[in-house]
């Protein structure tokens, strides 16, 4: 599935849910087109890492590191240079594996299991045309509610452009979790988050 989106093209649904005249480009040089340069990459990035979207799930093994975590664990493995947040540890990978215990630091997993590890993962997708329409469009509300102060100077439309996102995101989530079976926290998963 893709599609012929485009960064000017995320930028200007962005400006249509706040009313404001379209950009020619997202390299142009006005105001807007400039605020959307500087802040596309970081607010892609944090929308990607805000939910599971099938698109961006990505799958990899990885080898352990030469050097061992100082203390606290047996291995480190260094995540991928796309990744930007890693999916629950599974057994094996499998959906339904028992869940290996680990901590992220400093772009490295740490944990006992032996190495290799299989991991899943929310990568970086630059490309707009991979995405899914309903990501695009709260992509696109979340783009809008972060700017809408700064593009159009009232705070009344911030407030709008916030819930939009909230609807948005909650309906592409909907949407992007009918698509095969949710994963669901174990056990395990519960009594760790308790204590």
């Amino acid at each position: 599935m893709t599609s012929a989106m485009t960064e000017t093209g995320v930028c200007n649904m962005a400006l249509d849910m706040l009313h404001e005249g379209p950009i020619g480009s997202i390299d142009d040089d006005e105001p807007n087109a400039r605020r959307f340069k500087r802040n596309f990459e970081a607010l892609r990035d944090s929308f990607l890492a805000t939910h599971p979207w099938n698109f961006a799930i990505a799958r990899t093994e990885l080898a352990a590191s030469a050097d061992a975590p100082f203390f606290g664990w047996d291995y480190s493995y260094p995540l991928p240079d796309d990744c930007l947040r890693v999916l629950p540890l599974r057994e094996e990978g499998l959906f339904n594996g028992g869940t290996i215990a680990h901590e992220i630091e400093n772009g490295n997993i740490l944990t006992d299991a032996a190495p290799p590890i299989k991991c899943r993962y929310i990568k970086r997708v630059t490309q707009l045309g991979l995405w899914s329409p309903v990501a695009t469009t709260a992509f696109a509300a979340f783009l809008a509610a972060n700017l809408a102060h700064a593009i159009t100077g009232k705070a009344s439309f911030a407030q709008l452009a916030a819930d939009r996102f909230e609807q948005e995101l909650k309906r592409g989530q909907r949407i992007d979790g009918l698509q095969g079976m949710t994963e669901r926290a174990d056990t395990n998963d519960v009594i760790a988050v308790r204590g």
